[in-house]
């Protein structure tokens, strides 16, 4: 009988793909607090450009918003 030459493969610590989602996750929602805080700051002090940082927090908590926000400016511009 032959011996096999193959290489065993090395056990590694396998994490689900569901981790990464929920890290994922987490971050996004910690960046989108972060920039709602910008943002209201920004709303009082001039140099901050506070709605757009509002902007930005909507369009990570609720992914389809920057399609219908470009929508509308488009047709209130054209």
């Amino acid at each position: 009988m032959e011996k096999n030459n193959l290489p065993t493969p090395i056990k590694q610590k396998s994490r689900p793909l569901w981790d990464d989602i929920l890290k994922f996750s987490r971050k996004k929602y910690f960046l989108a607090f972060m920039l709602i805080l910008v943002g209201l700051l920004g709303i009082v002090v001039p140099v901050i450009p506070g709605l757009l940082l509002l902007l930005f927090a909507a369009a990570l908590l609720k992914p389809g918003l920057m399609k219908k926000v470009r929508a509308k400016l488009n047709s209130l511009f054209k």
